[in-house]
């Protein structure tokens, strides 16, 4: 391949596949880090987070009365992993939104603070459970042609 075939590679049209929603709860529960968009008290912003998936429901830890939970008070948020290539100009994306609450029911902290529940790699203490429950799953996978 010469140099120009290669640079032209940049500019050849990609496949687009929608992925159905038990594909995407699938990659969901494949991956233990992803990103929360929500609004802060500045505006949108958009965070990682370590998470796992229980009873279908997305869960993250942070800290007790952080600007991130009291954001996720009863809020209506984005939550989004991938897995991009970028050599090979292929990857895929899933989006999950939904109304995410502090988890406060004892019996699903108790099942939280075990073996199950989410380990946040961030330091400092993260005692508040995040719930996220979807009301809308959608991805996409892109493919170079």
């Amino acid at each position: 391949m010469s140099s120009d075939d290669s640079s032209n590679r940049w500019f050849e049209p990609a496949l687009f596949q929608h992925l159905p929603p038990e594909e995407c709860r699938e990659l969901l529960a494949a991956k233990s880090v992803g990103r929360v968009g929500f609004n802060g008290p500045d505006g949108v912003q958009v965070l990682p987070v370590n998470y796992v998936i229980h009873q279908r429901s997305i869960v993250f830890r942070t800290a007790a009365d952080s600007a991130l939970a009291n954001a996720m008070r009863h809020s209506r948020v984005a939550f989004e992993i991938d897995d991009i290539d970028e050599f090979l100009q292929s990857g895929w994306s899933v989006v999950a939104v939904g109304d995410a609450e502090l988890v406060d029911d004892p019996d699903t902290l108790v099942e939280l603070w075990g073996e199950q529940g989410p380990k946040p790699w961030a330091v400092g203490l993260r005692t508040q459970f995040v719930r996220i429950t979807p009301i809308r799953l959608t991805g996409r996978r892109v493919l170079q042609q």
